[in-house]
């Protein structure tokens, strides 16, 4: 079964605009010609007046060992404080660092402070944190998973992995939708549901950016309705023209 995690390793969010202009606008120029001495001194201390760009460009130095050593855990620390002042790309990129720690760091723990910072971010409504709790809990789809011989300290845990997969496809996020429809079409974790999860990917066809993603959508879609009758069918399509995200 395909992986639906979008592995993004790359977790730059930008310069963005500042309320203390000079400072950030220093540092990023110290950044643009690699002066790392300067840029970090620079965002530290902006970074200790709570300044949100500040703390994101630090977790980006520590999630890509760039003017800092490489650390996953310290980058989260630095998202999470960015996404306290308010920065939403922060939170993303917190949540692909718990992603991406499952996929890339096979047979290592989960750092216990990495899962509780997308976990208060989940708990606050961000569908990407809720989604990557999902795979943090249980990667459905994911074929290098045993889920009967789960890594020390990673949990395993296909009922909640369900529930944080079912609030992000609430609100529309698209890889938990195609996440939880594989679910349902499988029946791992819930009831097997071909009227569920045809609806699932009817809903998330039409959020997909990239064509051939969408496409692949479609065409699996498209071979659970040759399991389907013509009545579960129908009553799939009408479930998802119904559909509204919860907000």
């Amino acid at each position: 079964m395909r992986v639906w995690a979008i592995i993004l390793v790359g977790l730059e969010l930008g310069f963005a605009s500042s309320v203390d202009a000079g400072p950030i606008e220093e540092a990023t120029a110290a950044e643009r010609r690699d002066d790392c001495q300067t840029a970090v001194k620079l965002y530290r201390e902006q970074a200790a007046h709570g300044v949100a760009q500040a703390l994101s460009r630090l977790g980006y130095f520590s999630s890509i060992g760039y003017c800092a050593k490489r650390d996953w855990r310290e980058a989260a620390n630095w998202y999470s404080r960015a996404a306290d002042a308010g920065d939403q790309e922060a939170i993303a990129s917190l949540s692909h660092i718990g992603r991406n720690w499952r996929f890339m760091n096979r047979g290592q723990p989960l750092p216990s402070e990495i899962y509780a910072e997308v976990e208060k971010a989940a708990k606050r409504g961000s569908a990407v944190a809720q989604y990557s709790l999902g795979l943090m809990n249980y990667p459905i789809g994911d074929p290098g998973f045993d889920a009967t011989r789960p890594t020390p300290g990673i949990a395993g845990n296909l009922a909640e992995a369900i529930t944080w997969f079912q609030r992000g496809a609430d609100q529309g996020d698209f890889d938990s939708l195609v996440t939880l429809a594989t679910a349902y079409a499988e029946g791992i974790g819930v009831a097997q549901d071909y009227v569920e999860a045809h609806k699932l990917l009817n809903v998330a066809a039409p959020r997909v950016k990239y064509a051939d993603m969408r496409n692949d959508i479609i065409k699996r879609r498209d071979e659970l309705a040759t399991r389907m009758t013509a009545t579960q069918i129908a009553e799939a399509q009408k479930l998802a023209r119904d559909w509204k995200p919860v907000r």
